[in-house]
């Protein structure tokens, strides 16, 4: 039964609780929070303990219906003060704190797309298994790589020039111990080896003993030929390899093997590029229209109570809604918790329509209605101060000018009045400023 599921809030308050707390002390964070309710509050101890006592003689007068709803009225409240316990904002609180908690969307490879509490508890895991990859690591463990994708692989691969310069810098041995064993294979197969094995076999060759002294020369000077040539194919070799490392960049700002230019558009680049603009044309399509029918539904609520004594022209409130748009994106900007949700927002692909308007909506309504009242306050006060057009004097005579003003009975021309220095006050009142500083009012 719900009647005996919610505490009676007279007695649970002079027990030192909180309505709905099974008799368990309220926590300290509820305490102060009770504490730093006023008097006036509807939900503070004493307001709740007067209306628990009000809500008592209703339910003793006899009447069952009294009776009745006197305890529906009860349970109601009990909840509210409950509610009041954990967000002093109540229900408007809740609403933001579950926005903000239904906008957290985490893309599982398994699961697909997760929101809410499943999608931080995915982060988590995430998290977790980031760290221990992380500490593999630190510790060095090749095991570690296993855990990468064949994308994120070719990415570390990207990487292995830097990796070795930073290497060399900070563990020389460690650097000598991955580089070598390449090195010294490399060096097998190249021109710089092979000549130098063929230099050393020409050396080591004995001119025949059955040569003249002649031959034995043109022998000599054959023999020297080939080892100049092969010295000249090392040396060729060498400096090849030089130029090819100079033309190489040290890998901090263009990756190594462009020669010191900028890439030209790559694959993945140009995906890179679309995905941007699929994402742009996704949020202008179906995120932005509605936040617009939002803002524009919100002002015509807020501007109902002004808009029958203001009157204005369909341009004028049109700039009034516009300007009243940019004032509420404007102080939810200041909330770094909001921009940073919708910066991520923008950076999903494809993200949930429904999910993002929720979120906007919550954070926009918080703004409306103080920015609203800032707005018409700062434009139109002095003619919603003033007396109502067409309000009949109190003597039955017209209303005495104000000082300064010279009545009059026939409109000036236009040429005559300063209609830049005319206020929306003094158009409502007829009055006219002229170019010669005159200010007159046109008589009813």
């Amino acid at each position: 039964m719900p009647d005996e599921a919610v505490l009676d809030v007279e007695e649970t308050l002079d027990a030192g609780g909180t309505a709905g707390d099974s008799g368990q002390d309220q926590s300290a964070e509820s305490g102060a929070s009770s504490a730093d309710r006023t008097e006036e509050d509807p939900y503070s101890s004493k307001a709740s303990r007067e209306y628990s006592q009000w809500l008592k003689g209703l339910r003793e007068s006899g009447d069952p219906n009294a009776e009745k709803f006197a305890r529906l009225a009860k349970n109601n409240h009990g909840s509210m003060f409950a509610l009041h316990q954990l967000d002093p904002k109540g229900i408007e609180g809740v609403r933001e704190r579950y926005a903000l908690l239904d906008s957290v969307i985490h893309n599982d490879p398994e699961r697909g797309e997760l929101k809410g509490a499943e999608a931080i508890a995915a982060l988590q895991d995430s998290v977790r298994e980031i760290g221990e990859i992380d500490a593999r690591i630190v510790a060095g463990d090749a095991e570690a790589l296993n855990s990468f994708d064949d994308e994120m692989k070719a990415g570390i691969v990207k990487m292995t020039p830097a990796i070795l310069d930073m290497a060399k810098t900070m563990d020389p041995e460690g650097y000598a111990s991955a580089v070598l064993p390449h090195f010294v294979e490399a060096l097998k197969s190249s021109d710089l080896v092979s000549s130098y094995n063929a230099m050393v076999d020409v050396l080591e060759e004995k001119p025949p003993s059955w040569l003249t002294e002649q031959q034995k020369q043109a022998w000599q000077a054959d023999q020297q030929r080939k080892v100049v040539s092969l010295a000249a194919n090392m040396g060729a070799w060498l400096n090849a390899q030089a130029r090819k490392a100079a033309e190489l960049p040290t890998g901090k700002n263009v990756p190594r093997g462009t020669n010191g230019q900028p890439p030209k558009d790559s694959l993945s680049e140009r995906e890179a590029k679309f995905n941007e603009r699929e994402q742009e044309a996704h949020w202008n399509t179906n995120i932005s229209p509605k936040l617009d029918q939002h803002a524009s539904a919100e002002f015509q609520k807020l501007f109902a109570p002004y808009a029958k004594r203001l009157n204005l022209d369909a341009p004028t409130a049109n700039a009034l809604k516009m300007e009243f748009s940019k004032r509420v994106a404007s102080a939810a900007a200041k909330d770094a918790n909001y921009m940073g949700q919708i910066k991520r927002y923008r950076a999903m692909r494809n993200p949930d329509p429904g999910t993002v308007l929720n979120f906007a909506k919550v954070n926009f309504d918080k703004h409306a209605k103080t920015v609203m009242e800032s707005l018409v306050n700062e434009r139109y006060k002095p003619f919603l101060n003033a007396k109502p057009r067409g309000a009949a004097p109190t003597n039955g005579s017209s209303p005495a000018p104000a000082k300064g003003i010279q009545m009059v009975t026939v409109r000036p021309k236009d040429s005559d009045i300063d209609h830049r220095n005319r206020t929306l006050d003094q158009i409502h009142k007829k009055i006219f400023p002229l170019r010669n500083g005159k200010v007159v009012q046109l008589q009813a």
